[in-house]
């Protein structure tokens, strides 16, 4: 079916705060402790932009990376996947997967750094399905849009990949996401974002990260019988789920102890989940009065969420982190937690 309307998606990325690669099959079927993993949607927004056009040429084209590709029409767009010459190959695939005829013009913008350990580029897949589903009349359900969306990122990765990339994009708010026998359960948790987000603050390291390397890791060493993984990720279960009740009770102070937890074991997990810059970064935000950090997404780089002590008993420990942040090589990134998901909406001459 043909692109009937210019449509633009727009979703938040993900901020996880603990059982990240629980998410990861078979892990989550495979631990004695329920797999829960508690994450949110953080509004640093991934957009995709999509417009017919005549005839039948595609245009690839993502104005955060200065890229564009141009193909005569969907064959010559799947020759170029395949020969590894399409410079946007999450477009390209993501354009395949969603099968739509003729010509038009596909635009993506992430207001995150790559690498950053935020999901960014399964918000990204998240977005493409949408708005090329949308953008020809499609009304399709979430879960359809999460199926695909991380069917077309795997594809790409060729490794492993979980679930819980999609969820914040596709919902927003808080979530505590249950895998269980026969399927997986989608709880939205009733949490004042505000009041989290005083806690929180959100640092780019420098390093880019490579979750699929990362994540394979963790799997292959508990597949292989390693028992310091496998004992790991016991312990980030038992943590996230303290987190996700400490939430569901309003209890912050005890939310964030998991956390922390689930943070130390996550740095045993497997070599290079941890690196000097992020140790340096835990010692100077400690320094400076930070509870403490917890290394997002798979880690080996990437982004680290900083923890801080309640504001009405330590008013000035925020202001602290934040000069020694600046004074840093670390880039602050904004932390605003978000209750809105996937939005889908005309653009252009449409709008």
């Amino acid at each position: 079916m043909r692109i009937v309307k210019a449509t633009q998606a727009r979703v938040p990325v993900r901020i996880d705060f603990a059982g990240g690669t629980l998410d990861i099959w078979p892990l989550g079927l495979a631990l004695r402790a329920p797999a829960v993993t508690v994450n949110a949607a953080l509004d640093l927004p991934i957009t995709a932009r999509i417009e017919p056009l005549p005839g039948t040429t595609i245009v690839l084209r993502s104005e955060d990376l200065d890229r564009e590709a141009r193909y005569t029409d969907g064959h010559a767009l799947e020759a170029a996947l395949e020969d590894g010459t399409c410079p946007l190959a999450l477009l390209g695939r993501a354009v395949v997967a969603s099968k739509p005829d003729g010509g038009f013009s596909l635009t993506s913008h992430a207001a995150l750094p790559a690498g950053s350990g935020l999901g960014g580029s399964s918000a990204l897949a998240t977005a493409l399905v949408g708005c090329l589903w949308a953008a020809r009349g499609h009304r399709p359900g979430l879960a359809a849009i999460q199926a695909l969306a991380q069917d077309v990122e795997t594809r790409l990765l060729r490794t492993t990949t979980g679930y819980q990339d999609y969820m914040p994009p596709l919902y927003g708010g808080c979530l505590a996401l249950t895998r269980a026998v026969g399927g997986l359960d989608i709880a939205r948790l009733d949490v004042d974002l505000g009041a989290l987000e005083a806690r929180l603050r959100l640092a780019y390291t420098g390093e880019p990260h490579e979750s699929g390397i990362t994540n394979w890791g963790v799997v292959r060493a508990y597949l292989d019988g390693e028992a310091a993984t496998a004992d790991a990720l016991e312990t980030i279960a038992l943590e996230a789920g303290r987190v996700a009740e400490a939430l569901r009770a309003g209890d912050l102070d005890a939310a964030l102890a998991a956390m922390l937890a689930d943070g130390r074991a996550r740095r045993t997990l497997a070599p290079g989940v941890t690196t000097p810059g992020i140790e340096a970064l835990d010692e100077t935000m400690r320094a400076a009065g930070a509870l403490g950090t917890k290394i997002c997404g798979a880690g080996g780089g990437g982004c680290v969420l900083i923890l801080l002590p309640d504001p009405a008993l330590h008013p000035h420990t925020g202001d602290a982190v934040d000069v020694a942040l600046a004074a840093g090589p670390w880039e602050p990134l904004s932390l605003r937690l978000t209750e809105t998901g996937l939005v889908l909406e005309p653009a252009g001459e449409d709008a």
